[in-house]
């Protein structure tokens, strides 16, 4: 037989380990993104680190604000892809031209958005690390 006390403990407790768990997680995800930058593993660096981010965390909803960025940032890569194509027609023919092509605009894509999560993370200033607690200071005010 438990009490409310010790069911309000257990729950603190658990929800500090989750916050601990995600940021790490993300943080090893960030750093996986930095390393493999400029390698063909990049854009898979940064689905896993979408993936990791993409939550509704309290407060926070970063699953809809990175979705959102996704469909802008596909739609201007698909209109930009789809200019090339009008404007070079016989180019598109050679498969090894497609390649090089489709896989310049996948890196580019997943730049763009590794900086947006990069951003979004550090105003949420999801990107410090260490304690729970900053000595001293004051709460800083969201900017949204």
């Amino acid at each position: 037989m438990t009490n409310g006390r010790e069911e309000q403990i257990q729950i603190k407790t658990a929800s500090i380990l989750d916050k601990t768990d995600w940021r790490r997680t993300i943080h090893k995800c960030l750093e996986a993104c930095v390393m493999a930058e400029g390698t063909m593993g990049y854009p898979r660096r940064v689905n896993s680190l979408d993936a990791a981010v993409s939550a509704r965390y309290p407060g926070f909803d970063a699953k809809s604000k990175i979705e959102s960025e996704k469909r802008k940032l596909k739609t201007k890569w698909e209109r930009i892809a789809n200019n090339w194509i009008e404007e070079n027609p016989t180019q598109w023919a050679y498969p090894w031209i497609k390649w090089a092509k489709t896989t310049d605009w996948r890196m580019k894509y997943s730049k763009e958005l590794f900086e947006f999560i990069k951003d979004l993370l550090a105003k949420k200033r999801i990107l410090l690390w260490g304690v729970r607690q900053t000595p001293g200071g004051i709460q800083m005010a969201d900017s949204e």
